[in-house]
């Protein structure tokens, strides 16, 4: 009983910065940018991973609609950026 109430606490705990921006405002109003760069897959790549000119790999991962490449640490060397920025919500830091 302890650890589901520890886990439903955790959940909301995670939950309450973004519900008290929205709530503090009233609405959403954060909107979806599109960037460009010749380290980025095409828009139509589909897949999980991406491996950029430099050889750098990365994973995809994002909010619903968003793109955002993690590098893979275990693969990276030092010209490798910690993240590409493919589409992301304006509100994204």
């Amino acid at each position: 009983m302890l650890r589901h109430f520890m886990v439903l606490a955790l959940g909301s705990a995670l939950a309450l910065p973004a519900a008290a921006d929205q709530a503090a405002t009233g609405k959403n109003n954060a909107k979806l940018v599109t960037y460009s760069s010749p380290d980025l897959p095409p828009a139509n790549h589909r897949g999980q991973w991406w491996t950029s000119p430099d050889n750098c790999q990365y994973s995809r991962a994002g909010r619903p609609g968003e793109t955002v490449w993690y590098l893979i640490v275990n693969t990276a060397h030092d010209a490798c950026a910690r993240r590409l920025i493919q589409r992301a919500y304006s509100d994204y830091q």
